[in-house]
C-alpha cells in the first residue's frame, strides 16, 4: 500500500482569520503612529471645506468620478439657492422688478426645496432669467435674514457653466459645495517631516463630524486619542442665526460651544486651535454695510489698529481668547445631545489662533505649514526626540 506524506489541509477560514489580525495589527501601529486631528464646530463653519483641502494638497486631489459625483450636489446647491430667495421674497415684501419674470418664480416654487427630477435647458433658463432680476437681487443681498448657503452667489453666477452637459466641476466648485455632514468622517494623508524636525514621513488623521446641534451627541465617539482640536468659526455669522434654532445667533452659539469644547475634560490632552474661518465674507459683508456692533454691541468700544474690517477680526479673536482666561462658574451640566461637558477640565492649557478663509488653497496651504510645525514640535518632545 503507498503511503501518502501527512499534509495539512487548508482552512480557508483559518488564513482568513490570520488576514483579519495583520489588517488588525497593521491599523493599530498606524493608529498609534498617526497624528489624529479633530475638526469641530459649529455647522457650516468650513470644516468639511478643510477635509476637502487636505484632500487636494495631500491625497492627489479628486478623481474624474469624484468630480462627476459632484455634479449633481452642486446643481442641488445652486436650487436650493435660488429657490430660499424666491421664497423669501414674500415675507420680505420684495416684488419681482420684471413682471414677466412671474412665470419663472411660480415654476421654482412649484418645484420644491428637493430640486427637479431633471435639470433641463429649460429649468436652467427659468434661473438665468430670475437671477437678473433687481428683485432677486435685492432679496438675495438680505440673506441674512433668512437661511442660505454661503456659496449661493458663486454658483448662480456660473449657471452657464454648471447647466452644460459635460460640466465637470473644478476644485473651486468642489470646495464650494455644500453637504451637510452627518456621522464621523476622515480622511489620511502623509506628510514630510522638515530635515530640521528628524526628516521622513509622518501620518495624519483627520476627522470631521457634524455641527448642528443633533449631531454632537456623537463627538465624544472621536475624542479617543486626538493630539488636536481644530475649531473652526465662522467669523461672517456674526448676523445670521442657526438652521435648527432661529433664536439663536450663529456666532453667539460658536462661542458658547467653544467654552465647551474648551473646558471638556475629555479633551484635555488635546492642543486646540481656533480657526477663525470665512474671513473672505466677513470683510465682503462689512464692506457691503452690515454692521457687527448691531449684534455685538462691545464692538462699538473696542480699540484696535486699523479699519473696521481689521477691526472686527481683531475684535471676534478677543471673544474666543477671552473665554480661554477666565474660570467657567460651577454649575451644574447635564449630558445630554447638545452638551458634552460631564466633568471639567482644570489643567492649564494653550491656545492658538489663525486667520483663515477655507475656501483658499493657497490660504489653507501656508496656515497648515504653521500648524504642522508645532504639531510636530509637540510631537516628537513628548517623546524626547525635540
Amino acid at each position: 500500500m503507498r503511503l501518502l506524506p501527512c499534509m495539512r489541509s487548508y482552512n480557508e477560514n483559518e488564513s482568513h482569520s490570520k488576514q483579519i489580525d495583520r489588517e488588525i495589527k497593521h491599523w493599530i501601529r498606524s493608529y498609534n503612529e498617526a497624528i489624529k486631528l479633530l475638526l469641530l464646530g459649529t455647522g457650516e463653519s468650513g470644516k468639511t471645506t478643510i477635509l476637502k483641502q487636505m484632500k487636494i494638497l495631500h491625497v492627489q486631489g479628486f478623481t474624474a468620478t469624484e468630480r462627476s459625483e459632484k455634479v449633481l450636489h452642486i446643481r442641488q446647491n445652486t436650487h436650493e439657492s435660488i429657490y430660499e430667495i424666491v421664497r423669501n421674497m414674500s415675507p420680505l415684501s420684495i416684488a419681482l422688478q420684471n413682471p414677466k419674470n412671474i412665470r419663472s418664480q411660480q415654476y421654482i416654487l412649484k418645484i420644491g426645496a428637493d430640486g427637479p427630477t431633471e435639470y433641463t435647458e429649460d429649468y436652467f433658463d427659468h434661473i438665468r432669467t430670475l437671477w437678473k432680476d433687481p428683485g432677486i437681487r435685492e432679496c438675495f443681498k438680505r440673506s441674512n435674514e433668512y437661511q442660505l448657503i454661503d456659496s449661493a452667489e458663486y454658483f448662480l453666477d456660473r449657471i452657464d457653466l454648471i447647466a452644460k452637459s459635460d460640466y465637470m466641476p473644478s476644485d473651486a466648485d468642489i470646495l464650494r459645495c455644500r453637504q451637510k455632514t452627518t456621522g464621523i468622517q476622515k480622511i489620511e494623508f502623509k506628510v514630510k517631516v522638515p530635515k530640521s524636525m528628524h526628516g521622513g514621513i509622518q501620518e495624519f488623521w483627520m476627522f470631521d463630524v457634524g455641527g448642528q446641534r443633533g449631531e454632537r451627541k456623537k463627538w465624544i465617539q472621536a475624542f479617543e486619542g486626538i493630539h488636536a482640536i481644530w475649531f473652526l468659526v465662522a467669523c461672517s455669522d456674526f448676523d445670521q442665526t442657526l438652521r435648527e434654532d432661529h433664536s439663536q445667533n450663529r456666532l453667539k452659539e460658536s462661542l458658547a460651544l467653544f467654552e465647551d469644547v474648551w473646558h471638556s475634560r475629555f479633551l484635555l490632552q488635546a492642543g486646540l486651535i481656533v480657526f477663525l474661518n470665512k474671513q473672505d465674507v466677513l470683510e465682503r459683508k462689512l464692506r457691503a454695510g452690515r454692521r457687527l456692533a448691531d449684534h455685538f454691541p462691545a464692538f462699538a468700544h473696542f480699540a484696535a489698529p486699523g479699519d473696521e474690517c481689521a477691526r472686527a477680526k481683531l475684535f471676534i479673536r478677543s471673544l474666543f481668547a477671552e473665554l480661554t482666561k477666565k474660570r467657567r462658574e460651577k454649575r451644574k451640566l447635564a449630558a445630554s445631545a447638545e452638551r458634552f461637558v460631564v466633568l471639567e477640565a482644570s489643567r492649564p492649557r494653550e491656545c492658538y489662533f489663525h486667520f483663515t478663509t477655507a475656501t483658499d488653497t493657497d490660504n489653507v496651504r501656508a496656515v497648515f505649514r504653521d500648524v504642522q510645525q508645532m504639531l510636530l514640535t509637540h510631537a516628537l518632545a513628548s517623546v524626547g526626540v525635540y
